[in-house]
């Protein structure tokens, strides 16, 4: 009796986590080792020489004491096998020993990247025997969103079973072509493109292999209008690929309005853009790529298996280049692309969720990645980065509304370059005029952040002090303590607010004084004095920082008005004195004259 073959339950095994499929509904568990599987299979993958080509050579060895050959009674056999292939495979082929033919048939039901070929054998595999078979195929034209052949573009993965078993890679050589092979479930050996695997039953990615030709982009163009400009649009792609540009276009004429509504500001970047199809070498392994150059135009990269959100949040860095931050950028970017995919409609892609345990101030995200060949703990990182940047949107939108945000998006235009997480924070809380440094503490700044948050806090609250009272007193705070408090340097402005105040009080004291009705002794005591010039060069000095000097002279304005009805007296005294002088002279002058004319 034939024993059934071996399916394998190959889509539980595969570690990759943008594959989410169930096994096939035929397949049944393999039990340890009843059939031993040693491979060896090779991957041409060379456009140029034709479509990618994969060979399996396998060789089985039968370790399953059920199926020992009889005489008589019940006998259980092997006579076929079932070997894993990528979903798509055309001309597929089987040889068993002495290159005989073998019946080979591929399962199309059902969906995700791989499917099943079942190999028939040639004779009855019994315990102990040993069996040696090929299968070999290729991939045409084919398109998905972990599968894409095209003539200019390969993405694959290079899968095996068996333990052992051995991947070899071939690609193209030279500048024509950009190669990356990104080692996944086994290990490098020997030459380039070949790997080692031990897994037995389990399917195992070996690597995934990415083969591109730049140079042979094609184009597409569009205008889109928006509030206040229009966009130059150029879309390149690979060959064969026009829907895919097609799409990248109806996703801008429908996106980029979209988002300069939720960004809450019209549309602030170049004239000129341009979306390409680029390798996952170009990309430094990420999806997508955005950059910018001055008189240029900015430039997105999108990888040709990349969800079509991908672009729609690279779209949105045209509205984030003023942040310096890259949790910032990266998590406005996520979330508006998200509230735009919702309206468009676009599908949104579960984000990676990463190993629990990692700890990340989001201030201490760093530069993006070369993530092709990245450790699991980078890759980590920056799937943690992504997706708390975005939590952290999420949650302001919770604590203060999209209003404010979008008022902090306008604000941070107005300011051009360079807003980082602690500028960034002044804007939200002036914005919405909520307390958000608890928020920031806890999910963008390290603990140590702490008594800075504090002072913060603190002397923010003195400089709003400290100009409610300047207003009040008609006087203007220095430019620089804004400055100051601008760029977090707290304790010198700590320092200039302290001075300020006793000579704003002195100025406000002064003020009342020169204010006040004048009586006649007032004005007598006055004259010559200007004690409105010298409130006026004390104001001057306060507003250029000079609050010892600005004290001085409001105090010397107090004083001369204190001082005016003495001085006024003392000028009484003196003019009645010169007046009875003058009485004096002018007396004796006369009876001098009187006396001489008498004696004449």
């Amino acid at each position: 009796m034939i024993r059934p073959a071996i399916l394998l339950a190959l889509l539980l095994a595969l570690a990759l986590p943008f594959w989410p499929q169930k096994p096939p509904a035929q397949a049944a568990p393999v039990r340890d080792e009843l059939l031993r599987i040693e491979s060896r299979v090779h991957y041409d993958v060379r456009p140029a020489l034709g479509p990618p080509h994969i060979t399996w050579q396998v060789e089985l060895l039968n370790n399953d004491p059920e199926t020992q050959a009889r005489d008589a009674g019940l006998v259980f056999f092997y006579q076929n096998f079932s070997l894993p292939v990528l979903r798509g495979a055309s001309a597929v082929q089987a040889s068993g020993p002495g290159g005989v033919a073998l019946p080979v048939a591929v399962d199309q039901t059902g969906a995700g990247p791989l499917t099943l070929a079942t190999i028939t054998f040639d004779r009855e595999l019994y315990f102990g025997d040993r069996y040696s078979f090929t299968l070999s195929y290729d991939l045409v034209e084919i398109r998905s969103e972990t599968l894409l052949v095209t003539e200019a573009y390969v993405y694959l993965p290079a899968i095996v079973i068996g333990d052992p078993a051995a991947v070899i890679i071939e690609t193209p050589a030279g500048e024509d072509w950009d190669v990356s092979i990104d080692p996944i479930d086994c290990v490098a050996a020997g030459s380039a493109g070949e790997f080692q695997c031990s897994a037995s039953d389990d399917v195992q990615v070996a690597a995934l292999i990415e083969v591109s030709r730049p140079g042979a982009l094609e184009s597409m163009e569009r205008s889109i209008g928006l509030q206040d400009a229009i966009v130059e649009l150029t879309v390149f792609h690979f060959p064969g690929e026009e829907s895919w540009g097609t799409r990248i276009l109806q996703l801008a004429i429908g996106g980029l309005p979209l988002l300069e509504t939720l960004f809450g500001q019209p549309y602030p970047g170049p004239a000129l853009l341009t979306v390409s199809e680029r390798g996952r070498q170009q990309i430094a392994g990420y999806e997508g790529t955005f950059g910018c150059q001055e008189g240029i135009g900015c430039a997105i990269g999108i990888s040709p298996v990349a969800h079509e959100f991908v672009t729609l949040h690279e779209f949105a860095h045209l509205w984030t280049q003023v942040f310096a931050k890259r949790w910032i950028a990266e998590g406005l970017a996520e979330f508006m692309s998200r509230k735009a995919a919702i309206i468009l409609p676009v599908e949104i892609p579960e984000q990676a969720t990463p190993p629990p345990g990692i700890e990340l101030a989001l201030d201490d995200w760093g530069s993006p990645s070369y993530l092709i060949q990245a450790s699991d703990e980078e890759r980590a990182r920056e799937d943690t980065g992504y997706r708390e940047s975005r939590r952290l949107f999420e949650a302001l939108e919770a604590e203060i509304g999209l209003g404010a945000i979008q008022a902090a998006n306008a604000a941070a235009a107005e300011l051009s370059q360079g807003i980082d997480s602690e500028r960034y924070l002044d804007i939200l809380e002036d914005t919405s005029g909520a307390v958000l440094d608890g928020l920031f503490l806890e999910r963008v700044f390290p603990a140590s952040y702490a008594p800075t948050l504090e002072q913060r806090r603190r002397v923010r609250a003195q400089l709003d002090g400290a100009e409610d009272a300047a207003e009040a007193a008609g006087l203007q705070l220095p430019t620089l303590v804004g400055l100051l408090v601008d760029d977090w340097d707290f304790a010198e402005a700590s320092e200039l607010l302290d001075a300020a105040e006793p000579a704003n009080e002195a100025y406000r004291v002064a003020g009342d004084r020169v204010g006040e009705p004048r009586g006649f002794w007032t004005r007598l005591g006055l004259l010559g004095q200007n004690p409105e010039a010298r409130l006026e060069n004390s104001g001057d000095s306060f507003q250029d920082g000079d609050f010892e000097l600005a004290r001085e002279r409001a105090r010397s304005a107090e004083a001369m008005i204190e001082d005016a009805g003495r001085t006024a007296q003392i000028r009484a005294l003196i003019a009645g004195a010169v007046l009875i002088g003058l009485l004096l002279i002018l007396s004796v002058v006369v009876w001098r004259a009187r006396w001489r004319g008498a004696a004449a």
